[in-house]
């Protein structure tokens, strides 16, 4: 009885302590985990990736560019079995309307003005996944 109590006190204090995080900074810390991992077990291969440039991107282009990182996330090559599925993980996670929404909103004119995809060119995989990471930041600590 008294370590049912101590463990449901644990859950509940971990649970306020949660509180103070927002859903959208909480998901985009999983996926920066994630993204780790990934990096780690990644096969280092001649393949080049499209990846948006993410020092030069403009506010108006972090929509379009976190769309084409989850597009070639699939791209990667996983040595580890168990993170073969976690690209497609990742790809969902961001594709959730708490993320979406939590993006900075530009007109389609300010989008068009700022040719977000010209910044875009074919990088390594290493390279990839540090702009990944980079954009990643850039809209955790927008919201924190």
């Amino acid at each position: 009885m008294k370590a049912s109590v101590c463990v449901l006190f644990a859950v509940a204090c971990w649970l306020v302590s949660q509180a103070d995080e927002s859903p959208m900074i909480l998901t985009l810390g999983k996926v920066m985990n994630d993204l780790e991992k990934i990096k780690k077990a990644m096969v280092k291969s001649p393949t080049s990736i499209n990846s948006p440039i993410t020092n030069e991107l403009k506010d108006c282009c972090i929509a379009s560019a976190l769309e084409s990182f989850r597009h070639n996330l699939t791209r990667l090559s996983v040595t580890d079995a168990k993170l073969k599925k976690v690209p497609a993980k990742i790809s969902r996670e961001l594709g959730k309307k708490i993320i979406l929404n939590g993006l900075p909103i530009c007109k389609p004119e300010e989008t068009q003005k700022a040719q977000c995809e010209s910044s875009y060119r074919e990088v390594n995989s290493q390279t990839f996944m540090q702009n990944f990471q980079t954009l990643l930041q850039k809209i955790y600590a927008s919201q924190a």
